[in-house]
């Protein structure tokens, strides 16, 4: 302690120039508009650069699990598309999907999510790719766990996706393995949750189902998995069941999604537009 003090003493006069100097910083800075934005800007660059190596570094420790994670999508998706004779492109790097006469009809094009929202009612993703990566609105969007929502509107470098916790979000779902097929949207409460309308009450659907995409509405392809039935009811005097689903998709928790590309969606669609034209 009595060499520390002695230390101390010794270097008084040094302190003391440290503080004084501090001061006069302090001063020059505080009273002169030009020494004050030159000392902002340049705290601005170090605070900057700082959080840059700092979310670099981070980045970096988080590189095998987000690793992992996408292998976990890719085959996730080679599984649920095997029927359609799921191939990969080692050119483009975007993944097909090939109908039976060995045509392609789907393409999944990987992104990253660089915005996610899920406690509003109408809830949005940003990804970070666009218009040049080959999205286009109104393309499904999925991840290894189901589906997460579907392409509002693109620009050049990113998209904003209509998330499946939106009010107006409807996937067109059936039961696996029974073909009965309905909409699910969300219930706007808890993020797990969903409503499965329109099954008939002759359906012979119980707790514990499975919920995939029917391949309907040409923006997903059928058997992506949607979740798993929760509670069955039917109020008295309907048809219908009420039916519960509780989501495969956590929303909280997704950091990469594919974007889902139907290329003959806009033909079939055109020709549906024809022959309803001519029932008028």
């Amino acid at each position: 302690m009595f060499k520390l003090l002695q230390l101390f003493l010794r270097m008084s006069g040094f302190f003391l120039f440290l503080l004084l100097e501090t001061i006069c910083l302090v001063l020059v800075v505080r009273y002169n508009q030009r020494q004050n934005a030159i000392y902002t800007y340049t705290a601005n660059e170090v605070s900057g650069f700082l959080q840059k190596v700092g979310s670099d570094a981070y980045e970096y420790l988080e590189l095998k699990e987000r690793n992992d994670s996408l292998a976990k999508v890719n085959a996730h998706l080679l599984n649920v598309l095997a029927n359609e004779k799921m191939v990969a492109s080692a050119n483009t790097g975007i993944d097909t999907a090939y109908t039976s006469g060995l045509l392609p009809q789907y393409t999944f094009i990987e992104a990253k999510v660089i915005k996610n929202s899920i406690n509003r009612f109408h809830n949005y993703l940003v990804l970070n790719k666009g218009r040049r990566d080959g999205i286009v609105p109104h393309s499904g969007v999925v991840t290894g766990q189901g589906v997460a929502g579907i392409v509002r509107n693109v620009s050049n470098s990113t998209s904003v996706v209509m998330s499946i916790l939106h009010q107006q979000t409807r996937i067109s779902a059936r039961i696996k393995g029974k073909g009965f097929f309905g909409s699910l949207m969300w219930k706007g409460s808890d993020a797990r949750i969903f409503n499965l309308k329109d099954i008939p009450k002759h359906a012979p659907v119980v707790r514990g189902d499975t919920i995939e995409t029917s391949g309907y509405s040409g923006i997903f392809p059928e058997s992506i998995m949607l979740g798993v039935v929760n509670k069955v009811w039917m109020e008295p005097g309907s048809n219908y069941y009420n039916i519960e689903v509780q989501s495969s998709t956590d929303m909280s928790n997704i950091s990469y999604v594919y974007v889902v590309n139907n290329i003959f969606r806009t033909e079939a669609e055109q020709l549906e537009q024809a022959v309803l034209k001519e029932d008028e």
